[in-house]
């Protein structure tokens, strides 16, 4: 198949800013590991041709024969994640991982993929008024990995497992009185929430509140994140230049606090640029999912539009102060196989969404 091709039967605009900024990762992972993790680019540039070519195989597929064997897929994800529990890599105090040998690989981060299409599958059948059967079908979908994934502990992943089902249910037309009832359980529920939550979570959040209060402990990352991010002004200190990433006062800056090296060392115009970029990704989904005739597929844009720029809003406020650290990796740019190859996956499936509602419609 020709490249022009390619990009005639899917979205090429969408395509061309998935690429860009998948290499924009790359170059600021090089840059935020040159001193400590010399190599770390190259492994995140195998990753990246990894998750191309299943995301061009995907697109290649029809996205419905996929939601079809969904629950093949759902099974041994649980699974990984229970054996994640029982035998996983412990790294930072968190057991994430599952070692086989040549690489670990994070199955929490694959089920937001496998979410999105159990939770598009079911959704897609119901062509009538929302019932409550659905609801639960759907929540019980989310619920077990959500769990597992926050006894890691992964309160972030578990999130960002979650937010993809909760915006398929607003779509869906959930009614506003669930909602509020909802909202009502969590406010009752939030003690326990809290009490539930680890003495790390909770210093993070106090952190959030008071970061004056522990500089040096809880409050460091942020701290100096807000920093590197207030040092790079308008134009950045330069590519390689950056001091607070360099001289190692900023923690995970190849991971979860990718976006303020970059904004130490390209400054306001270009981390203002790539939030854009981000935002233009999830509103051409979205316009996608509007577009779209099938149910099921209209469910993966709105899911996947929605994950991938509230993921990266998050992360961005988290770095900046603007949210309580909760470890969530910028979509794509972050360091981290497992992560970048899940978004893949996705875009993969949404451009399978677009392919096939132009063949069906014979659009251009």
């Amino acid at each position: 198949m020709r490249i022009n091709n390619i990009f005639k039967e899917t979205d090429s605009l969408l395509v061309f800013a998935v690429i860009f900024v998948v290499l924009w990762g790359i170059i600021n992972i090089y840059s935020a590991g040159i001193n400590e993790y010399k190599y770390l680019y190259i492994k995140q540039a195998v990753f990246a041709i990894v998750g191309f070519s299943l995301s061009f195989l995907l697109m290649k597929w029809d996205y419905r024969k996929l939601l079809k064997i969904s629950t093949f897929l759902y099974v041994p994800g649980i699974l990984g994640l229970i054996g994640v529990l029982l035998f996983g890599t412990t790294i930072l105090g968190a057991k994430r991982w599952l070692s086989l040998g040549f690489v670990n690989i994070q199955p929490s981060e694959l089920m937001k993929f496998v979410v999105i299409l159990m939770t598009a599958k079911i959704l897609g059948e119901v062509h009538d008024r929302l019932r409550i059967i659905d609801v639960l079908k759907v929540l019980f979908v989310m619920v077990i990995p959500f769990s597992l994934t926050l006894v890691q502990p992964d309160l972030g992943t578990s999130l960002m497992i979650a937010l993809p089902v909760l915006i398929a249910l607003f779509v869906a037309g959930i009614s506003r009185k669930t909602i509020l009832i909802s909202f009502l359980i969590f406010l009752i529920s939030s003690p326990f929430i809290w009490n539930s939550l680890k003495d790390y979570q909770k210093k993070r959040i106090i952190a959030f509140l008071k970061p004056e209060e522990d500089p040096f402990g809880s409050a460091y990352h942020i701290l100096q994140s807000e920093i590197a991010i207030g040092s790079g002004k308008i134009f950045g200190k330069g590519f390689l230049h950056g001091t607070q990433s360099k001289l190692f006062f900023l923690p995970e800056q190849h991971t979860d606090f990718i976006f303020a090296t970059i904004g130490e060392e390209w400054g306001f115009i270009v981390s203002a640029f790539l939030i854009f970029v981000y935002l233009f990704i999830g509103l051409r989904m979205i316009s996608w999912g509007n577009k779209v005739e099938d149910l099921s597929g209209k469910y993966i844009c709105y899911m996947a539009g929605g994950l991938i720029t509230t993921q990266a809003f998050i992360n961005i406020a988290m770095t900046m102060g603007f949210a309580p650290v909760v470890g969530i990796t910028l979509p794509m740019i972050s360091y981290g196989g497992t992560s970048l190859i899940t978004f893949l996956l996705i875009v993969g499936t949404v451009l399978s969404v677009i392919r096939v509602h132009k063949l069906e419609n014979g659009e251009d």
